[in-house]
């Protein structure tokens, strides 16, 4: 026995050295001088740099960015501007555009196209394109340079199903174009083909919550007819055209049914076309999915489930809404934790490649190295992993995992302004963020044995389970011991499953009498008062019981 362990702990040392050295190829990889994280002009980078060095600033500069495309003119955008950064510790080349705007003519239209024009570079950056014709030069120029692209169709939690129509015929539109368009660029074996078979040039990336405004736990079955309706004609559009169709995961309540929704397409397209779903490793319950989705691809599908391992983007919102409703927290609080589980999971893909197609989706180089060092301990080809990076991110480590030979798929959005600044918000807190790897090594150069040292938490560490938090007092400042009960949370299967199995146990029991109870004996009362149900007025629910003075003296 003691030999056995030995032997583990010698391949997990060796594991870690090689994971050590990777890294640091990669991180090494994109050349001596010092990258950046935004390629923009001045004004942004030193906009963005004094952001993340003041987190009142950033918050300010992040609420600008956000409603700006709805700004109606010029004089709104500097109206809005000036109100959000008053008492603000602004930098200097934000200071200008107001002072101009203040003492100079016409200094509104100059400050407002300053901002407008800013946001609009962000914008470029991290979005390929407005309408999939602007996107094909990028994605070809991505092509060119060895990277595949997924194309994500900007735009998500439509409300109407007018918008939810539209959304789907974008997205149609989308594949059409990228299917013609990508078929006449030169062939890129490494790129088109893994140890499973073929991998299709054009992959489309779709929102589940933009394909139906119902798509929620409590309209489950609603929802999920009105996204399989839409996408199923996209669906077959790609088995026909020979691409790939990507379901997105996205905040946690949709999380479950966007997994159903993978799961009735396998059922109605087992043969094809390729299908891809998200996990996200921040949840404490992706390991699960992980040990669930697995089996099903290799008993459901021809074509082994694409699997993109992330960390997640909705981090803030998941444990702000947890923490409100005193709900135990669904993600990791630490980002160590959410590091090892990555690791954890994606030791679980490599170990099924075949059943799954494993796509690493990280700008962590350690988290990308480990991935890569465990498949070759493994034995596989390092064919069998893709590599997935955001558009417009940390392009040194792009450059380097193509210098490695390595399969490289880049998540290109494709959109309009005013749907595409969801994604812009997203993508600036998360790369400006305290515990970015993005910020941490190109913004701040920080040691890279610090960025690259492994997370010090153990399994027994990530099975822990999260306790509900008290909500605290409905009045902070007048204490008292009542404090409010958490809402069940219905957006779990087994509370509802609970609360249709009390209202369908209920129904039998309508009708009931509840008499006047005095000093633990029942006692007959010549009145009742008789509640009925408002939606069915016929049907008595209760029979209750009215008290008169002697009950009262009683």
């Amino acid at each position: 026995m003691r030999r056995k362990n030995e032997e583990v702990t010698v391949t997990e040392r060796d594991l870690e050295l090689e994971v050590q050295a990777l890294a640091r190829r990669i991180a090494d990889a994109g050349g001596d001088q010092r990258a950046r994280v935004y390629r923009m002009s001045w004004w942004s980078e030193r906009v963005l740099a004094w952001a993340m060095a003041h987190p009142d600033f950033k918050t300010q500069l992040f609420r600008l960015v956000d409603v700006l495309p709805a700004c109606r003119d010029d004089a709104d955008v500097l109206r809005h501007i000036e109100e959000y950064f008053e008492g603000v510790a602004a930098p200097k080349a934000l200071d200008v555009g107001i002072d101009v705007a203040e003492h100079v003519p016409f200094g509104a239209h100059i400050s407002a196209g300053v901002a407008r024009r800013n946001v609009l570079r962000m914008a470029h950056q991290f979005i390929a394109g407005a309408s999939p014709a602007d996107a094909l030069p990028a994605l070809e120029r991505l092509w060119h340079r060895g990277e595949a692209a997924t194309v994500d169709l900007l735009g998500e939690k439509t409300v109407t199903d007018a918008e939810a129509d539209r959304y789907a015929d974008r997205a149609k539109e989308l594949l059409e174009t990228l299917v013609a368009g990508s078929a006449g660029w030169p062939e890129r074996p490494n790129l088109e083909r893994d140890p499973w078979g073929p991998l299709p040039r054009a992959n489309l990336s779709v929102k589940p919550t933009a394909l139906s405004p119902l798509f929620s736990p409590l309209t489950a079955a609603e929802g999920l007819g009105d996204a399989l309706a839409r996408l199923r004609p996209i669906v077959a559009l790609a088995r026909e055209a020979g691409a790939t169709v990507h379901v997105d995961t996205e905040h946690d309540e949709t999380k479950d049914l966007t997994f159903e929704l993978v799961r009735a397409l396998g059922a109605e397209f087992p043969d094809g076309p390729q299908l891809g779903c998200v996990v996200q490793a921040y949840r404490r319950d992706s390991f699960d999915d992980l040990r669930q989705l697995v089996p099903w691809s290799a008993g459901a599908l021809r074509r082994p489930l694409q699997i993109r391992l992330v960390k997640g983007a909705y981090w803030d919102q998941e444990t702000i809404v947890a923490r409100s409703e005193g709900w135990p927290a669904p993600v990791f609080e630490r980002k160590a934790e959410t590091d090892a589980n990555y690791e954890r999971c994606a030791r679980l893909v490599v170990d099924h490649a075949g059943s799954v197609r494993p796509a690493i989706a990280s700008h962590n180089v350690r988290s990308l190295a480990y991935a890569v060092a465990y498949a070759r301990q493994r034995g596989l080809d390092t064919s069998a992993l893709e590599l997935q990076l955001l558009y417009g991110m940390a392009e040194p480590v792009h450059d380097a995992l193509i210098s490695m030979g390595l399969r490289v798929r880049v998540y290109a959005p494709v959109g309009a302004l005013v749907p595409g600044m969801a994604y812009l918000v997203r993508r600036l807190l998360e790369n400006t963020s305290n515990e970015s790897f993005v910020r941490h090594r190109f913004a701040e150069g920080r040691d890279l044995d610090d960025l690259i040292a492994p997370s010090g938490v153990s399994e027994l560490d990530l099975e822990l389970v999260p306790q509900p938090r008290p909500v605290g007092a409905t009045d902070p400042d007048k204490p008292s011991p009542f404090v409010n009960e958490p809402r069940a949370e219905l957006r779990r299967p087994r509370p509802r499953a609970r609360l249709a199995a009390a209202v369908g146990a209920a129904h039998g029991a309508l009708g009931f009498a509840a008499p006047v109870v005095v000093d633990g004996r029942e006692l007959a009362t010549s009145d009742e008062l008789v509640s009925i149900d408002p939606a069915v007025p016929s049907t008595v629910v209760c029979r209750a019981g009215l008290a008169g003075p002697a009950e009262a003296d009683r």
